[in-house]
C-alpha cells in the first residue's frame, strides 16, 4: 500500500456506505432541522434533514456525525 490510498478493506466498506439507502424516519409528534457538516470545523455544509409534524422527513445531500441542529419543537 503507498502513501496516501486507502486500504482495500476499508474503500469497499466505504463504497458500500455510498450506495446504502436507510427509510427516512417518520416525524411523529417533533418538528426538526438538522444541518450537517463535512468535518469538526463545521465549515463545509454537506446537507439537512427536515422534519414536520406527523410527516415523513426530508433529507438533502447526506448525514454525518456532524450535525447542528437548527430547531426543535413538539407539535401540538
Amino acid at each position: 500500500m503507498g502513501c496516501g490510498g486507502m486500504e482495500p478493506a476499508l474503500e469497499e466498506e466505504q463504497a458500500a456506505l455510498d450506495t446504502r439507502e436507510d427509510a427516512l424516519p417518520f416525524c411523529g409528534n417533533q418538528s426538526y432541522w438538522i444541518d450537517y457538516y463535512s468535518d469538526a470545523t463545521y465549515t463545509k455544509w454537506v446537507g439537512y434533514i427536515s422534519c414536520e409534524c406527523y410527516q415523513t422527513a426530508w433529507l438533502s445531500g447526506r448525514r454525518t456525525s456532524f450535525a447542528v441542529t437548527d430547531f426543535s419543537s413538539t407539535c401540538g
